[in-house]
């Protein structure tokens, strides 16, 4: 029997993620920074101009990633 992990699924290496970092998220390819990281780092509070969210990492995309692809 064969066992996948996650990791080894993803299509894209893991992100360095840390406070600061600017990301891009959301269905509206907002640019935020983020804040810090829940205990168990599956996601991190991301603020942007307005708000504050909770994003999964995997949902999440260096800022200087998506400039570097267009």
């Amino acid at each position: 029997m064969t066992t996948y992990s996650f990791d080894a699924m993803s299509r894209r290496p893991p992100l360095e993620l840390r406070s600061g970092t600017k990301v891009i998220f959301g269905p509206d390819r907002r640019v935020g920074e983020l804040v810090r990281a829940m205990p168990n780092g599956e996601e991190w509070l991301v603020k942007d101009r307005f708000w504050q969210f909770w994003v999964a990492t995997n949902r999440l995309v260096l800022a200087d990633e998506e400039t570097a692809a267009h």
